[in-house]
């Protein structure tokens, strides 16, 4: 009897873990926004010489997708903004300036990520999926 309450905790965990692994994640002063391929448009990207990855793309402006990214970035003005994909760490930075709804992009010096959520917003299979 007493496993039951840890089965549960397993159980309503799970979801929420996969919910988080779900799109991009944008996170400042305990907020969040979750970019999914729905609210990215014309994704591209640049590798440069020293394998930083310039990952580019125009948001629609609707409130759920530049409504709610512009909110989150306009309330925690200063503070340090991690952008995750899969758990794992694109970029980390203080946030000193608004960003517009075309033309954003994410300088990741985690190119193996940055590639997966490039590939992710692109609408594109898992480059590990059968």
């Amino acid at each position: 009897m007493l496993y039951l309450p840890l089965v549960a905790a397993l159980f309503l965990s799970a979801p929420t873990a996969q919910a988080e692994e779900a799109g991009v994640i944008f996170a400042m002063g305990g907020e969040r926004f979750v970019l999914t391929p729905d609210c990215a448009r014309w994704v591209d990207h640049v590798v440069t010489e020293d394998d930083r990855v310039h990952l580019r793309f125009d948001m629609p402006e609707t409130p759920s997708c530049f409504g709610a990214f512009h909110g989150l970035l306009s309330t925690h003005q200063g503070e340090r903004l991690t952008i995750t994909f899969r758990g794992e760490t694109l970029l980390e930075a203080n946030l000193h300036t608004t960003l517009g709804p075309s033309h954003i992009v994410l300088e990741s010096r985690h190119p193996r990520v940055a590639i997966d959520a490039i590939r992710y917003l692109s609408g594109l299979p898992d480059a590990e999926a059968p």
